[in-house]
């Protein structure tokens, strides 16, 4: 479908043009673009036509002009029109994923095995803001970003006689970290 030509711009007159100046400018380029004469065509002519008779009556003007207004793209919007959003449709993606790591053991600490405290940095949604950000991105406590970063207290019980290489998973109850990979590692001592 061939875009539809401006009027206004065929005519060389500006959108708020009086009756008078769309008559006046329809007919220097009729005259200028008469077939026969240099750049004229009856082609162009018609267009030139259309544009006079769609511009000159008030109805089919303001019909048009509505058309206009429907394609530009809209101007800034101002605040009246913004409405507050549900903090559900400001949800930042959050996707809880497992984390790995690894555990590095000297010798004897792997014989005897025991309980092992990890602090694990982690990622989780504000719980200011309930992850949105704030109404405007304006959380004082994660700064709009719906995350905070937080450091995750995990127990992990290390069998006796565990080998270099071995690797486990430890469950938490954290929503934000569902699960721990871990890989032991022994150092030589």
């Amino acid at each position: 479908m061939e875009k539809r030509k401006d009027y206004y711009q065929l005519l060389g007159v500006p959108r708020d043009a009086s009756v008078s100046a769309i008559k006046r400018a329809f007919r220097r380029l009729a005259r200028k673009n008469r077939p026969g004469a240099k750049g004229g065509g009856s082609e162009f002519l018609a267009e030139l036509e259309a544009a006079y008779e769609t511009l000159v009556d008030a109805v089919r003007r303001d019909r048009y002009d509505q058309h206009l207004r429907g394609l530009e793209r809209p101007g800034p919007v101002g605040w009246s029109a913004l409405r507050r959003p549900a903090s559900s449709e400001l949800r930042r993606p959050f996707q809880p994923a497992s984390l790995t790591g690894e555990i590095v053991l000297g010798t004897q600490e792997a014989a005897e095995g025991g309980v092992l405290s990890l602090d694990v940095p982690v990622t989780a949604p504000c719980g200011a803001c309930e992850g949105t950000g704030g109404p405007f991105f304006d959380c004082d406590r994660c700064l709009g970003e719906g995350k905070v970063n937080r450091r995750l207290p995990v127990p992990v019980q290390i069998p006796a006689g565990v080998r270099d290489g071995a690797v486990f998973q430890v469950r938490t109850d954290d929503p934000a970290v569902p699960s721990l990979v871990l890989t032991v590692h022994l150092r030589r001592a």
